[in-house]
């Protein structure tokens, strides 16, 4: 991570702009399934929600890169192949448990729950990818 600073936080923050433009995508695709489920569940999305949101994929993706970086060298392969693998860990291990005690505790429609499912899949390989793609460390 020595002397990577600066790259770190130009991929995280490339990272979190993709996060974000995808997330509103994802909500724009499956918004008539939120609309099935308990209106209680969700709160008003007005006002500057979207700064909010801009705001948590952003540091989500800094999060991303900089852990990618300090575990770089124990990742398996290289390049995009490695950012993949990275980002197919990441959903087991931060979107799957999360959305397996969503199903179990929440009143949620299956079908969003899958729809979540799918689609982190989709958003954090797309993050590794981009990842993988551009974090070459100074050597």
């Amino acid at each position: 991570m020595k002397n990577n600073q600066g790259k770190i936080f130009q991929i995280g923050i490339l990272t979190g702009v993709i996060l974000f433009v995808l997330s509103g995508v994802q909500g724009w695709l499956s918004g008539g399934l939120y609309a099935t489920s308990d209106p209680a569940l969700w709160k008003d999305m007005s006002g500057n929600w979207w700064v909010y949101n801009l705001a948590f994929n952003l540091v989500v993706g800094l999060i991303l890169t900089l852990v990618y970086s300090v575990f770089y060298k124990g990742l398996p392969d290289s390049g995009a192949v490695r950012g993949l693998q990275y980002g197919f860990w990441i959903w087991i291990i931060g979107i799957v448990p999360g959305l397996m005690m969503t199903l179990l505790t929440m009143a949620v429609p299956e079908e969003l729950v899958v729809v979540w499912l799918i689609s982190g899949l989709f958003n954090y390989l797309l993050a590794g990818l981009v990842i993988g793609s551009m974090y070459q460390p100074k050597e």
